[in-house]
């Protein structure tokens, strides 16, 4: 049985037209300068979806004030926008793929609120502050403290006696010899959680 060639002709468009991929220019700034610029950011868990809107229960608010929850319009499928799913574990900063929204666990429904995954805080234990040094309500309060070849954080009314202090505990980081970090460990800076000032970092090492 013979096909016409002019049917032919209209069908080959159907087999050979690409998908169309994201247009959106990529934004090459620092990872951290993008999030700082985000409008709202957060750390949460996806609880539901209906269609493009996905809730999140919020464990971390980095900025703006999503409350404990929020619910966000998700863009319709594409190269350009994020998809979600229910239990994963995000820190969500915009539902386009050049925003910088990370996936930080892809289920996190049995993790504890405070396992942010990717998301994670240096450990400053050596420099033994006393609580009271980091004690915070909003990440305004924090400012870095070197920790060596490391950084954390102390509250403003503290930050100098807290340098002073690692100096003495950790040793002059002015005076060491510091290897560059791995590019894969983005530094986020100083954040107030769960009431400690603390330095974070987004470590992509990790699996999701």
């Amino acid at each position: 049985m013979r096909i016409p060639l002019l049917l032919l002709a209209s069908l080959v468009p159907l087999w050979t037209a690409p998908a169309l991929a994201c247009t959106t220019p990529q934004d090459l700034r620092p990872y951290r300068q993008r999030l700082v610029d985000a409008p709202i950011a957060f750390v949460g868990t996806v609880t539901a979806i209906t269609g493009l809107r996905v809730t999140f229960t919020v464990h971390h608010a980095i900025n703006g004030s999503p409350g404990s929850s929020a619910t966000i319009d998700a863009l319709p499928p594409s190269t350009c926008s994020v998809s979600f799913a229910v239990g994963q574990r995000w820190l969500f900063a915009g539902p386009a793929t050049s925003q910088p929204s990370v996936l930080l666990q892809a289920d996190a429904r049995s993790a504890r609120s405070s396992d942010f995954g990717r998301f994670q805080r240096v450990d400053d234990a050596r420099a033994r502050f006393p609580s009271d040094w980091q004690s915070c309500t909003q990440n305004s309060q924090c400012e870095p403290v070197p920790i060596g070849c490391q950084q954390t954080a102390a509250n403003s009314a503290n930050a100098a006696a807290a340098r002073a202090h690692a100096i003495r505990v950790v040793g002059d980081h002015r005076a060491m010899e510091c290897a560059t970090g791995p590019a894969e460990v983005q530094h986020i800076g100083q954040q107030c959680v769960a009431g400690r000032c603390g330095h974070w970092v987004l470590d992509f090492r990790l699996r999701p």
